[in-house]
């Protein structure tokens, strides 16, 4: 601070402005539209909630309840879960939000037995594009 009581920063160099990933649901109310509005499948590792939407991309949300473990757990099942997602994005139909919700099961799995679980639900959920 200099005499004047003004500090010598500038505001502009703290932009905490964050980089939102765009195939991503960030929002409160998009998640709430997924569980009201949208179909629920399960399987022994996975819920998917899955909902018709106007944009032209498919989005994917992840959530893990404290429930199923410490954060070192919950961070690694959502991890698995985005790249599960990554790799059957190809195969995805447009124009869908897709809420998944980590199991207390999936905890320790690998990451094969999560894309084939998640891969199911989609294929239940006829939103995968014929091969």
């Amino acid at each position: 601070m200099d005499s004047s009581g003004s500090s010598d920063f500038d505001s502009r160099d703290f932009n905490m402005t964050r980089k939102v990933h765009p195939d991503r649901l960030t929002q409160r109310w998009e998640f709430q539209r997924g569980y009201k509005r949208g179909k629920k499948y399960w399987n022994r590792y996975l819920v998917i909630y899955v909902f018709k939407q106007s944009l032209y991309s498919t989005r994917l949300g992840i959530t893990v309840s404290k429930k199923v473990g410490n954060s070192v757990k919950r961070n690694r099942l959502k991890r698995l879960i985005r790249e599960s997602f990554r790799h059957s994005q190809r195969r995805i139909c447009q124009g869908y939000d897709i809420i998944a919700v980590g199991r207390s099961a999936a905890v320790g799995k690998k990451c094969q037995q999560i894309q084939a679980s998640f891969l199911e639900l989609l294929h239940r959920a006829k939103v995968c594009k014929p091969e």
